[in-house]
């Protein structure tokens, strides 16, 4: 039998590499990527909230969060039971809603009895690392009814003046549109923990253009009929006409261009720029100078090895040769 043992130990082998292959790729999947499409409460089977809560389990262990979610959080709705907040916020966790889990932990932080929260290990290093997660932006907007979108996904409707959101921290693009003006759009760096305010400005479509003004030089500072509005990708409403557009940054030359606007338009303006050279790096330059030291070292040269006349001065002749270039005492 030993020769029907030694292949079926290899395919095992090979089954069981497949196997290993298949949850380290599973396992480096971001947890996002896992969701399923949400169920909504009504849509549960019918059950009790101990069931719910049973299956809410089940589906956090196949690591099926919104399904988990659903069923934990008509749980709560019948017991208010504080473990459920937990449940649900490391459920938020999996979807990476970090703002809702971290609400959801919070809650559980507040209402949970100390025995209870007694049984989660390193529970306050568990809120800090998700609320090291969590950014607050501030968005004034000047109109309302504006939608307010962060990459993609809608955070709802403006009203005029400062809106708040606690949202994912990490890199993220503002966009704000309402029909009667231009978009807006920013990229963000939101730090979590902290802050950041911005000030939206829309761009009325029958009465203005949009500019946007790029370079190929990152960093070149953008001036709009001698105003500046900051670094290259620049955006800004304009009136319409003619306007001149100057970019200017260390180590290039300074690149200017006119440009006429149109109510209601949005136009794309794109300026290279020249790297700047210096005199000393023109072949002009080095060329003259090189003329000037060769004229100058023959002149030398002619001077240091042309013997005077003994009764015309006090140093021999010949001693002075063209080895003595430098001066010396």
């Amino acid at each position: 039998m030993a020769p029907f043992v030694r292949p079926l130990t290899s395919f095992l082998a090979r089954v069981m590499a497949l196997v290993m292959a298949l949850v380290i790729v599973l396992t480096l999947l971001p947890r996002a990527a896992w969701a399923q499409t949400v169920p909504s409460d009504s849509s549960l089977p019918a059950g009790t909230p101990e069931e719910d809560k049973r299956h809410g389990d089940e589906a956090m262990i196949a690591l099926r969060y919104q399904e988990a979610l659903a069923y934990y959080r008509r749980a709560f709705e019948a017991t208010k039971s504080p473990a459920l907040l937990y449940n649900m916020g490391r459920a938020y966790e999996g979807l990476a809603e970090f703002p809702k889990a971290l609400d959801a932990l919070d809650e559980f932080t507040e209402k949970a009895p100390p025995e209870l929260k007694a049984r989660v290990p390193k529970l306050e290093e568990l809120v800090n690392d998700v609320r090291r997660r969590v950014a607050t932006m501030v968005v004034s907007v000047p109109v309302a009814g504006a939608e307010v979108r962060l990459g993609n996904k809608v955070l709802g409707n403006s009203k005029p003046g400062p809106n708040v959101y606690r949202v994912n921290a990490g890199p993220q693009t503002l966009v704000v549109s309402h029909r009667e003006y231009f978009p807006f759009e920013r990229t963000l760096t939101l730090v979590g923990g902290q802050s950041e305010s911005i000030e939206v400005v829309l761009a009325s479509r029958s009465a203005e253009a949009l500019l946007r003004v790029t370079s190929p030089v990152t960093g070149a500072s953008v001036a709009i009929d001698g105003k500046s509005i900051g670094n290259v990708p620049a955006e800004t409403p304009m009136k319409p006409g003619q306007h001149r557009i100057a970019l200017s940054r260390d180590g290039y030359d300074a690149a200017e261009t006119n440009v006429v606007l149109i109510a209601g338009e949005r136009k794309d303006v794109d300026i290279p720029m020249a790297v700047h050279d210096s005199i000393t790096k023109k072949w002009w330059f080095w060329t003259g100078i090189g003329v000037v030291l060769v004229a100058g070292g023959i002149a030398t040269y002619i001077a240091l090895t042309t013997e005077k006349d003994p009764s015309a001065g006090t140093i021999p002749p010949g001693t002075v040769k063209a080895e003595s270039w430098g001066f010396r005492f």
